[in-house]
């Protein structure tokens, strides 16, 4: 599933216009920092009684290494999951079921790298099997109880009467020098039934959800949070009333978060990387990162590699949040029905307390520059389709402003160059070409061209019309006609971000974290009016070319279905993003019991669930209505 990113939540706001100068936007904002460095802009919209807040760290996928992929993006889920005072009844008694549930984990560890990378696949694989093949009535008494199908699996293993089939041709995947690595695998198993007892146990001591049931009983609207590349946001509305209960809550999860149930919400996040290695649009984006970027962190997906995820532990996890998520790394943004006096007797109250920490070294690894063409192909049961990336700088960089009027002109709404020419005249595609920026803006940047040929044309004759309007472009200045579209796009976006609290919120908080500061929104959008003509061809012909591109191509290839694999006709995105509104414990059931069906049971399971997901949009729809 692609990202979240803080480019598409800003475009895609609903929100009503309301006209101000940008002198009257500044006399709005008042900004301070408290002395332990969190930083904290205000901006006063007295129009309903609401405001927005966000939380932005200064962390994402760019801050992590090997070893951790995923970790900014499971910390995120995990922040969720209360303090030392909300969610639990007793943190004193949860202590020693987080310090037992830490052993066990670590000694299941131990065991799987004694056993080995390579054992250790066939031997899952084989386990998977014997899950998903168990009779329907011993399915039925497991139900969602990991620590009853774990029992069952261990069972059978015991048994020994069908070993993988691999052992046949290499005997030494049982047994080697003495060391029996099946019977190893066994007491793995015997291990994580272990921790199931025991995190079964621990639940007692957990009140479920305190921390979302608080916020929503108190009128939240949009509580959520998101990863991306380059930072991490934690959001909420609220009535104006609520503005302590906030800065309580906020803080006390930045100082205080507990990492309770974080080995069943890893499995969570698991599934979730699992579900993507099946998305075939996201396969191919992650496989174009990959080849686009040697040195760039940009290279690692934001959800992390899988074998990374199970690795991470909690103690990593905390040293994690210790070191990132401390207020000097930290900017709170405030937007609608406030009072600056409230926000800074309300900020050192409850957040001036936190300690800073050393602040993170900076990123200074820069991506070499680009000496010829990369390809990729990645062959999938899905349809064809292509995505082109040239390296760019990011603002403030100059260029970074015609290349900005360079992705209007190409590809943003109906009268640009690849919607008329690729889409309309030529009818190449199943739908517009789409040009964007990715991953991020703190370090240089890919636009990017995604496109889906209309059977029964090629990748190849979409890639080539596309050239053909590049080239088009480089050689011809857009028209005066293209460039005050844009300017009235960039007039027209300003005028709806300053009617909504959250556009306003999201601009000016993410320019400062990116930026610096959240003047530059405003420098932005004058640079990129003030683009000429001719420096649009200019950027197109040095950055648009041959040398500096990488593509990646998606090749249908049919094949039979494998354990895991999206099952065809279902919108994965959508159902994922779904189940994580889910509560909880349902999203939990849901991954579990995919983790224990055959091929076949998950394509029903995963058509139920599509059928239920769209009856509940539905109802949800009339009720609105």
């Amino acid at each position: 599933m692609r990202k979240l990113t803080y480019v598409l939540l800003t475009i895609s706001l609903i929100i009503l216009p309301v006209a101000i100068s940008g002198q009257q936007f500044e006399k709005n904002v008042t900004e301070f920092n408290l002395d332990n460095g969190m930083k904290f802009i205000v901006y006063e919209r007295h129009v309903a009684p609401v405001f927005f807040a966000a939380i932005i760290f200064n962390v994402g996928s760019i801050n992590e290494w090997d070893g951790v992929t995923g970790i900014s993006h499971l910390l995120e889920h995990m922040m969720f999951k209360g303090t030392k005072t909300i969610g639990t009844k007793s943190y004193a008694r949860e202590k020693r079921y987080l310090q037992k549930e830490d052993r066990i984990a670590q000694e299941i560890a131990e065991i799987r790298r004694q056993i080995g990378s390579w054992r250790l696949k066939i031997f899952d694989d084989f386990a998977r099997k014997i899950i998903a093949d168990l009779p329907a009535d011993v399915k039925q008494e497991i139900g969602s109880d990991k620590a009853k199908e774990l029992t069952a699996l261990i069972d059978v293993l015991k048994n020994r009467e069908s070993l993988p089939p691999e052992a046949e041709e290499h005997p030494e995947l049982i047994e080697s020098d003495g060391t029996d690595y099946f019977d190893l695998y066994i007491a793995s198993k015997a291990k994580e039934r272990e921790l199931e007892t025991t995190m079964a146990e621990h639940r007692n001591l957990i009140i479920k959800d305190e921390l979302w049931d608080t916020y929503l009983q108190n009128g939240a609207r949009v509580l959520n949070a998101f990863t991306a590349n380059d930072l991490t946001a934690y959001i909420v509305y609220l009535p104006a009333n609520r503005l302590e209960l906030w800065a309580m809550i906020e803080s006390d999860r930045m100082k205080n978060a507990v990492f309770r149930e974080f080995y069943s919400e890893k499995n969570v996040v698991c599934e979730e990387r699992r579900l993507g290695e099946n998305d075939p649009d996201n396969v191919l984006g992650e496989a174009l990162l990959a080849a686009s970027f040697e040195a760039s962190p940009y290279r690692r997906p934001v959800v992390g590699w899988m074998s990374d995820i199970q690795s991470i532990t909690r103690q990593e996890l905390i040293a994690y949040h210790e070191r990132f998520y401390a207020p000097n790394n930290a900017l709170a943004i405030l937007v609608g029905d406030i009072y600056p006096e409230d926000v800074k007797r309300l900020a050192r109250r409850y957040f001036s307390r936190i300690p800073p920490q050393q602040p993170p070294e900076p990123i200074e690894t820069i991506e070499p520059e680009q000496r010829g063409e990369r390809r990729v192909t990645i062959e999938f049961d899905a349809e064809p389709e292509v995505m082109i990336a040239y390296h760019v700088p990011v603002a403030p960089h100059p260029d970074s402003y015609p290349i900005g009027a360079l992705i209007s002109i190409l590809g943003l709404g109906r009268t640009s160059r690849l919607y008329k020419r690729i889409y309309e005249e030529l009818e190449l595609t199943s739908a517009p070409p789409y040009v964007f920026t990715e991953p991020g803006e703190k370090l240089d940047n890919l636009v990017i061209i995604q496109a889906k040929p209309r059977h029964p044309h090629t990748t190849e004759e979409v890639e080539a019309a596309i050239y053909d309007v590049i080239e088009e472009l480089k050689k011809e200045p857009p028209t005066d006609r293209e460039m005050q579209r844009i300017r009235n796009r960039l007039d027209a976006n300003m005028v709806r971000t300053l009617g909504s609290n959250w556009g306003l919120a999201f601009n000016l908080g993410l320019y400062a974290t990116i930026r610096g500061d959240w003047r530059a929104y405003l420098e932005d959008i004058e640079k990129t009016k003030a683009v000429e003509a001719q420096d649009v061809s200019r950027v197109a012909r040095k950055y648009l070319t041959q040398q500096n591109r990488t593509v990646a191509t998606l090749v249908k290839v049919e094949k039979e279905a494998k354990e895991g694999e999206q099952p065809q006709g279902l919108d994965l995105r959508a159902l994922m993003q779904w189940i994580q509104e889910l509560p909880e414990d349902e999203r939990q059931q849901i991954f579990q019991r995919f983790q224990s069906m055959s091929t076949e049971e998950r394509k029903a399971y995963a058509r139920e669930l599509m059928e239920r997901m769209k009856a509940e949009k539905k109802q949800t729809k009339t009720h609105a209505e």
